[in-house]
């Protein structure tokens, strides 16, 4: 079965075309679609939708572009993994088609790609959508990223159904897709973007930096002016011309700031605005503080100034770690139960129960040192709350045969490993030999 790229193309039923289009269809469609397209009433500039947020936000708001792309850049460093939901729960399947599709969703893209595409919707549609591609079987065999603006939806009384309009015309493809989704206060199914909160506060900012623009390509006023009033004559044009070229030639260029001196009764007044003036201090850490406060991501982070006026390495570090404990872990953890749709399409007789989680090993703001991380692991196996292979784990060492016990405190009776078999101690200050470790810990 092709995907909606070879699919979308090829000749469809005309039936099937003419019922897209129907009225009773978009009606159908409405709640959604006014979602995507913009649903709340706007009479501001510059309105919401996707691609209003694209072109107003994301392609022309270097704040908005750096939030977003902090967020899209984090969230791969936390991949979704599958674990087996009735066993060892800490020990990821590899080998499970789930997770060999979501490490290579498709021949074009790799999963880092795929979970940017992600976010990077989820940011400015607040929905994502990952066609579901089968094979011959069946079985799913690729995952396509499709743009949120040319989803439809389809509501039943217990079903809903998607289709996809490559064109962006009246034509819809039925598509199996996944839905990511933002929390919505309108519908349960559909999400709200952050960059729908965030568009007063980019249009402020953008506002201010096109004003300052064409103040300073088109404001037809000069920097200085130079007053000569106690002149008896009144200085013709080619005067006052070789004179602004013998002072642009002694002060501009390399020569700025060097002393000038006057002859009596001229006078210097500045006319133009200073860069300082420019600025706009106040009202641009308002825009800044309020767009990376509807994004959730720390000032600091993107190098908004109302956040590096107060920066330092201590802070930047606990940010980053607040970053992803207030923002990105509870998204990842909802992106992982929506994603367990994909476990279903594989779901059959005698199909193992596994659930996907996100895998927080790798995000580096979550780590603990290398020292504190040594320490908690001998603390637990000493008290003996681990095996020796769990240990090994914890500190990032191979696991060994027969490592499967614990290392028992002296006073304690009997130990058993995790096959059930329990091995007496000596009574000792040491464990018996059944118990040791080798080379400790």
């Amino acid at each position: 079965m092709g995907s909606i790229w070879s699919r979308a193309f090829r000749p469809t039923d005309p039936g099937l075309a003419e019922q897209a289009i129907e009225a009773k269809t978009a009606q159908n469609f409405g709640a959604f679609a006014r979602l995507l397209g913009g649903g709340l009433h706007d009479p501001e500039y510059p309105g919401s939708s996707f691609l209003s947020h694209v072109e107003h936000g994301y392609a022309r708001n270097e704040l908005v572009y750096a939030c977003i792309t902090e967020r899209a850049t984090s969230i791969p460093d936390a991949p979704l993994r599958v674990y087996d939901a009735l066993g060892r729960k800490s020990e990821p399947l590899e080998d499970h088609p789930v997770r060999r599709l979501l490490a290579n969703p498709n021949p074009l893209m790799a999963d880092v790609e795929l979970d940017e595409l992600l976010e990077l919707h989820k940011c400015l549609a607040g929905n994502a959508f990952w066609e579901v591609v089968s094979d011959r079987a069946g079985r799913p065999a690729e995952l396509w990223p499709l743009r949120p603006d040319l989803i439809k939806v389809k509501r039943g009384r217990n079903t809903v159904s998607y289709g996809y309009s490559p064109d962006g015309g009246g034509r819809y493809v039925d598509v199996d897709v996944i839905h990511f989704r933002m929390t919505s206060p309108l519908d349960p199914l559909g999400g709200m973007a952050p960059m729908r909160a965030a568009l007063r506060g980019t249009a402020l900012d953008n506002e201010a930096t096109n004003y300052v623009t064409a103040l300073l390509q088109n404001h037809a006023i000069p920097g200085v002016a130079i007053t000569m009033g106690n002149l008896e004559q009144v200085l013709d044009e080619s005067t006052t011309n070789r004179l602004t070229e013998k002072w642009k030639q002694k002060f501009g260029g390399k020569r700025r700031g060097e002393p000038a001196f006057l002859q009596t009764g001229m006078e210097i007044k500045e006319l133009g605005s200073s860069l300082k003036d420019l600025e706009f201090p106040d009202l641009r850490t308002i825009s800044e503080s309020r767009i990376c406060m509807s994004f959730g991501v720390p000032p600091i982070l993107v190098g908004a100034k109302v956040g590096l006026d107060r920066s330092t390495f201590a802070n930047y570090k606990e940010a980053r770690a607040s970053f992803w404990e207030e923002t990105l872990i509870p998204a990842r953890k909802k992106d992982a139960r929506l994603a367990m749709a994909l476990q279903r399409r594989f779901a059959g007789a005698g199909a193992r129960r596994v659930e996907i989680r996100p895998d927080w090993s790798e995000v580096e703001a979550l780590r603990e040192s290398e020292q504190a991380r040594w320490e908690r692991a001998t603390n637990a196996f000493r008290a003996g709350g681990i095996t020796q292979n769990d240990f090994r784990r914890e500190v990032g060492m191979q696991t060994v045969d027969g490592g499967d016990v614990f290392l028992v405190p002296s006073g304690v009776i009997a130990t058993r490993d995790v096959s059930g078999v329990t091995e007496q101690v000596d009574g000792t200050d040491n464990p018996t030999e059944s118990t040791e470790t080798e080379g400790g810990a």
